[in-house]
């Protein structure tokens, strides 16, 4: 009988009991834990006495540094830095994912943050796709330091594609962190992956928590590089880079009554380049979902057959479909979103391959959609 898939199960959950042991009680030969800044200090359940220790705030999370991006999260009480390449989505349980472009791109490295609370869980229920014995025996774990925390690192965890997990307790709240596509076998994507867990866990703070606060990821609009250029709309909530040599006009009202803001080269009857028109409009309580319907039908009634779109787009967090091709004086291409309660529509023209413009439109196309972003609202 095959006695080592049982041995690391038992190694695996005396881990767990020892990172339950260290959450209670922090004293012993490594610096005290973090607690949140509105504590006095913890209790210590075995001796019921009550150990000061040092108080962490926002002002002690690490600082932005070239290639990298700030990620403050107060209404879970962490902070850390991530790659400058990556964008954030937060849902609507409050776990973030850490992706490129698009949650759905399989060509790079995906990671993902979850925090809630422990309420005596086992390993097994927090994870809910857990390794079978036979797993378990092709696996490899340790422990790490986490926020001045005890953590344990799951590698080669088995699912969609392989995974590295930390867990770590906390405040009566457990931290799980996972990144995919993390191993030798994905190759340079790999390679990314194992920088994406490193900068992450050696980032990682715990600090005191702010129910209210808002998620702040990332500066609030995007750093110019060579050949671009950064515009603004305050008044409509977004900014974006632009390639050299584009003008805006963002006076524009829309067919339906919006804002509009017009982007082009020279003039806006130029047609021998590329143009970017973005309107915004109440949303009027319709969803992602029901503007995509309304555009599809629009787009049908055009042509006389059912449009073909996309989903998996996002910017700045925000999810986005795309109708590609669409009917009309020339074909163009839309990306369609909502937020905080406005529709946000980008046209660019010409969406035509054939078109002598298109390699310029893709160029003006990668650059918005990589750098789109929101402002923060107060």
């Amino acid at each position: 009988m095959n006695t080592k898939p049982f041995f690391i199960l038992s190694l695996l959950f005396s881990l767990l009991a020892f990172l339950m042991l260290a959450a209670c009680s922090p004293t012993g030969g490594d610096e005290p834990a973090a607690v949140v800044e509105n504590q006095t200090g913890v209790i210590d359940d075995m001796t019921d006495t009550e150990t000061v220790v040092e108080k962490i705030s926002i002002a002690d999370c690490p600082e932005a540094v070239p290639g990298a991006h700030q990620l403050i999260y107060a209404a879970q009480g962490i902070c850390f830095l991530y790659p400058n390449t990556y964008d954030v989505f937060q849902s609507e349980d409050g776990s973030l994912a850490l992706y490129v472009r698009s949650l759905l791109n399989t060509e790079a490295p995906l990671a993902t943050v979850r925090l809630e609370a422990l309420n005596g869980r086992t390993i097994q229920e927090i994870i809910p796709d857990y390794p079978s014995d036979a797993e378990l025996a092709t696996m490899s774990f340790l422990t790490i330091q986490l926020g001045g925390e005890q953590a344990t690192v799951l590698d080669n965890l088995p699912g969609q594609d392989v995974n590295r997990r930390v867990i770590a307790l906390h405040d009566g709240r457990v931290v799980d962190i996972m990144v995919a596509r993390i191993g030798a076998e994905y190759g340079a994507v790999g390679e990314q992956a194992e920088a994406l867990y490193q900068m992450i866990t050696d980032s990682f703070r715990f600090i005191g928590i702010e129910p209210e606060a808002p998620l702040l990821a990332g500066p609030e609009c995007p750093e110019p590089v060579v050949g671009t250029s950064l515009f603004t709309n305050a008044e409509d909530g977004y900014c974006l880079l632009l390639p050299d040599g584009y003008a805006v006009d963002d006076s524009l009202t829309s067919n339906n009554g919006g804002a509009e803001t017009a982007v082009y080269v020279d003039s806006l009857m130029n047609s021998t380049q590329p143009r970017l028109f973005i309107t915004v409009e109440d949303a009027n309580g319709r969803t992602l979902d029901d503007i995509t319907i309304e555009k599809a039908a629009e787009i049908e009634a055009m042509m006389g057959s059912s449009p073909m779109w996309s989903f998996g787009y996002m910017l700045d967090g925000v999810m986005g479909n795309q109708f590609d091709q669409v009917p009309g004086q020339d074909f163009t291409r839309q990306v369609v979103l909502v937020r905080d309660g406005r529709v946000y529509t980008l046209t660019f023209i010409p969406d035509d391959p054939e078109a002598a413009a298109y390699a310029d439109l893709q160029l003006l196309y990668d650059t918005v959609m990589d750098s789109f972003s929101f402002l923060w609202q107060d």
